[in-house]
């Protein structure tokens, strides 16, 4: 009596086929998943050519922003019209590549493009901007001006990020910076000022003023975070 109390038969083991498996834990599922979203984006950034990586970095945005500004004012003085647009839609191709929100981006683009062709199509018809005819492709403003917009609205969420949420201090550079690049065209011989100097740095300064906050507030509306894909947290800093 007293062997089968110390050493009790153990209970029949049931065979192995019957063995239901044993549920993983929550915890290993997140990781299973966690590692099944974070493989697949590793790999593509693998993939990703090397000259689509050089528009994530801000540096990188600003050239492209300045290149494409130059192009389409030297492609207006040179009669190739089209030189600007091209240049302009190459690069931001890149740019909506890397974004992390590419459709908030692409609407921020559209919408800085209606914008500036209705803001620079009023202050044209009042005579304040007046366009040669070899750089007129378009109307009442050329495509290349139009252009112009969504080609600084690619900056607001890269080299100009810090301009994020400052709504004032935006519509000061708006007002001081915006003539002064508009005076680039006429220093290029894309454009004249049929006010005179001052009048129409007033006006265009007043353009800008309103639409830089404008443009600033859609950008925070609708790239939340306003991350780019391939940037490292250094950058994103």
């Amino acid at each position: 009596m007293y062997g089968d109390s110390l050493n009790p038969t153990p209970p029949p083991i049931a065979p192995a086929g019957n063995v239901p498996p044993e549920a993983p834990s929550s915890e290993a599922q997140c990781r299973v998943d966690s590692l099944q979203a974070v493989i697949p984006q590793a790999r593509v950034k693998e993939l990703r050519p090397l000259w689509v990586t050089w528009f994530a970095h801000p540096f990188a945005n600003w050239f492209w922003f300045y290149f494409g500004f130059v192009a389409a004012l030297s492609g207006s003085n040179m009669k190739y019209p089209s030189l600007g647009p091209v240049v302009i839609v190459g690069w931001l191709t890149g740019h909506l590549v890397n974004a992390k929100h590419p459709w908030g981006e692409i609407k921020l683009l559209l919408a800085s493009m209606g914008m500036g062709y209705v803001c620079d199509s009023l202050i044209t018809l009042m005579g304040v901007l007046k366009f040669h005819e070899p750089a007129y492709w378009g109307w009442p403003i050329p495509l290349w001006m139009a252009m112009m917009w969504p080609n600084f609205a690619a900056t607001l969420n890269s080299s100009m990020k810090w301009l994020r949420g400052r709504y004032q201090l935006g519509a000061i550079m708006g007002a001081i910076a915006g003539p002064f690049s508009y005076y680039g065209g006429v220093k290029w011989g894309s454009v004249d000022l049929g006010w005179g100097f001052w009048p129409a740095m007033i006006v265009i300064g007043i353009e800008w003023a309103l639409a830089m906050p404008v443009l600033l507030w859609l950008s925070a509306r609708w790239v939340p975070g306003a991350e780019i894909s391939g940037q490292s947290s250094e950058v994103r800093a």
